[in-house]
C-alpha cells in the first residue's frame, strides 16, 4: 500500500495546485486545502484507472474515496486484488 500512496503523491505533485515541498497527512483533505478542485479529481480517476487497470464503479466515486491519501490509496487496494 506504501508504494500506491507513493505513487498518488507523485502523480498529485506533478499534476494538481500542490507545491512540490508541501508535506500532508494521509487523511487531509485534498480538496479543502486546495490541492486538487474538481478538474483535478477527474483526471485523478482516469490516471488511477490507466495505472491500475481498473475500473472505478460509480457508487465508489465518493468523498470517503477520493478526498484524502488514505481514502484513494484504500480504494485502489480494494479494487486491484
Amino acid at each position: 500500500m506504501e508504494q500506491i500512496k507513493n505513487c498518488i503523491i507523485d502523480y498529485l505533485k506533478a499534476n494538481s495546485f500542490m507545491d512540490k515541498d508541501t508535506k500532508f497527512g494521509d487523511n487531509d483533505s485534498l480538496t479543502q486545502s486546495g490541492i486538487i478542485d474538481s478538474i483535478g479529481l477527474l483526471e485523478l480517476v482516469d490516471y488511477i484507472s490507466e495505472k491500475y487497470s481498473i475500473e472505478i464503479p460509480e457508487d465508489m466515486l465518493t468523498p470517503e474515496n477520493f478526498d484524502s491519501l488514505q481514502g484513494i490509496t484504500n480504494m485502489i487496494f480494494k479494487l486491484a486484488k
